[in-house]
Parts: C-alpha cells; sequence; structure tokens
C-alpha cells in the first residue's frame, strides 16, 4: 500500500473520534495532499472530513476537487468500471458525490447524467446509484432517500426502496437488472 493511502485510512479511521478525530484526520489528509494534491481519494476523505465537521463549504469544494481530478484521469470514460476493483472506487466516489452536489443545487439534469454514467459503468450498482437516482426523479432528497434505507436497514425491508426504483425506471429506463 502507497504511503498517499496508508493516511488515506488513518484519517478514515480517526472519524470515530468526534470532532478531535475529524480535525486529526484532516491534517493527515493534508499531507496526503503534499504527496500527491491529484490524488482524488484524498478528497473524497476531505468531503468525509468535513463533513463530520459540519462544513459545507469546504465539503463542496471537496467533491468538486475530486471529481475535477477524475476527469482529468479519465478524458474520456471507460467502457465499464467496476465497483469490485479498489482502484475505482474513489472516481466512482467522485462522480456520485458530484451527482449528489448537483441534486441539493437544483441542477437535477447534470445530477442524472453522472448517475446514468456510473450505472453505465458499473451496470450491477454496487453503489446504490439507482436508489438516488430514482429519487431525483421522483422528486424526493437524497436525505430522504438515506431514510428509507435506514428504515430499510432496521426493518429488513427495503420495499419502499425497491418500489421506488420499479416506478421510475419504468418511465425513464435508466437501470437494467443484472441477470445472473
Amino acid at each position: 500500500m502507497k504511503d498517499i493511502d496508508i493516511l488515506y485510512y488513518d484519517a478514515m479511521d480517526l472519524l470515530d473520534d468526534g470532532r478531535s478525530g475529524a480535525k486529526k484526520a484532516e491534517k493527515l489528509l493534508m499531507k496526503a495532499l503534499e504527496i500527491d494534491s491529484h490524488y482524488p481519494q484524498t478528497y473524497i476523505g476531505l468531503v468525509c472530513v468535513y463533513g463530520a465537521l459540519k462544513n459545507k463549504k469546504k465539503a463542496g469544494e471537496s467533491i468538486k476537487n475530486a471529481y475535477n481530478e477524475t476527469i482529468k484521469k479519465f478524458p474520456k470514460w471507460p467502457k465499464e468500471m467496476p465497483w469490485g476493483d479498489m482502484d475505482n472506487r474513489a472516481y466512482m466516489r467522485a462522480i456520485q458525490y458530484r451527482a449528489d452536489l448537483y441534486a441539493d443545487e437544483g441542477e437535477k439534469e447534470m445530477a442524472i447524467e453522472l448517475y446514468r454514467l456510473l450505472l453505465r459503468l458499473n451496470p450491477n450498482d454496487n453503489q446504490g446509484v439507482r436508489y438516488t437516482v430514482s429519487g431525483v426523479y421522483a422528486g424526493i432528497s437524497g436525505e430522504e432517500i438515506n431514510e428509507m434505507f435506514d428504515e430499510g436497514n432496521e426493518k429488513q425491508n427495503w420495499d419502499k426502496l425497491e418500489n421506488l426504483v420499479k416506478k421510475q425506471n419504468a418511465k425513464h429506463k435508466f437501470w437494467k437488472e443484472p441477470k445472473y
């Protein structure tokens, strides 16, 4: 594992320690930026740090930086980007977080474009993007989708989410369920 990755994972571990842990995590990630300021995973870590510190402005800036570094890495999107390849996850998170930010800013079409890109790159949808894009189409916020996930996890029943996907997918044709 590269030093920059060790800094990232150590920083993520610190996020369980409240505000002081988040501040320590931020310092580690700043060291990581000194090693390579073009590494999207470091910016993804900063998104988590600033989320924990409730600093929306810096979280948004980190999302944009992660996404911009991702599109520099991929001026042309690959045919696929499987979630199972750990090296892809930071890029996929950068795309998803940017889509989420577009949705939060009311730029629905930009958000949908990126969510659809993720579903094309990773048709198995290990990220659960199909639920989020269904919410955007239905006019449901990301926060409400997260609440539906929490409820599903608590009850071990995700029918609300699955029904939302079926209904919106029938209208907008954004996802094909994989055949195993």
